[in-house]
């Protein structure tokens, strides 16, 4: 049978912004993760035309700094498989302790080595930024992990120069666990962790759901409250060049950091 393919001219091919009209981010997610992803889909709602493009390196199912740390050799691969030949507005490393495991200078390397140009955006500075942008410098932490992982997120915010006044953890194993914990749990364990004399509190795992509890929180604690997930979306839309930020959730979308 003999087939006629007729071309559609190029007056008849119209295209629109496309994907990541308004913000196209990438995100390296952990193997393991089943949070992460969906808690920033959820902060990224508000934005029509915003997009997440994801792809994944190999994590343990226990979190220590030495799991953690194996995850370095995989990004820039992970990095430069984010949609190539497409545009983005920023990389954002999807691990608040396994940044401080691995260097922050050596995730922003690896990342720029796969994709160069491209913005890099990682949990913990981008919660600094908030911090400093809403004037806190005395902070509570609540974590999952064990003490030990406990301990590079709590180093990195003393060495930036914050005050802090209580660590408390979930001490759990990795994001098996992490993953999993409900809501309820999070907002009754953010209430034990802030301590009286704290501007702020910081919940640290992008492993954790906080997309809908973070205004709630702001109102019972009667101070900022900013997670993993919750910075690392703003501080992607503000390297997208995004200006309308208030529509976000919480304190933190009031403030530009840039």
């Amino acid at each position: 049978m003999s087939r006629v393919w007729q071309s559609i001219t190029s007056d008849a091919r119209s295209f629109d912004g496309g994907p990541g009209a308004v913000a196209s981010i990438g995100v390296i997610a952990l193997s393991v993760d089943r949070a992460s992803v969906v808690d920033c889909g959820n902060f990224l709602a508000p934005f029509p035309g915003a997009d997440l493009f994801v792809n994944r390196v190999p994590m343990n199912v226990v979190c220590t700094p030495a799991t953690l740390a194996e995850m370095a050799d995989h990004l820039a691969t992970a990095a430069a498989l984010l949609v190539p030949g497409s545009s983005l507005g920023a990389i954002a490393f999807s691990c608040t302790s396994g940044l401080v495991a691995i260097g922050i200078d050596r995730v922003h390397r690896s990342i720029a080595e796969g994709r160069p140009g491209v913005p890099v955006v990682t949990p913990l500075e981008a919660a600094a930024k908030g911090f400093a942008a809403l004037g806190a410098r005395r902070l509570s932490i609540l974590a999952p992990y064990h003490q030990d992982a406990c301990n590079l997120i709590a180093g990195h915010f003393e060495a930036a120069g914050f005050t802090l006044d209580r660590c408390s953890t979930f001490d759990l194993d990795g994001d098996v666990q992490m993953n999993r914990l409900s809501p309820q749990a999070l907002m009754a364990g953010a209430a034990r962790a802030l301590h009286p004399e704290s501007d702020a509190l910081f919940i640290s795992c992008t492993g954790l759901r906080t997309a809908g509890i973070v205004s709630r929180l702001e109102q019972t604690l009667g101070v900022p409250v900013i997670t993993s997930n919750q910075a690392t979306v703003w501080d992607c839309l503000n390297h997208g060049g995004v200006s309308n930020l208030g529509r976000g959730e919480g304190r933190l979308f009031t403030v530009a950091g840039r």
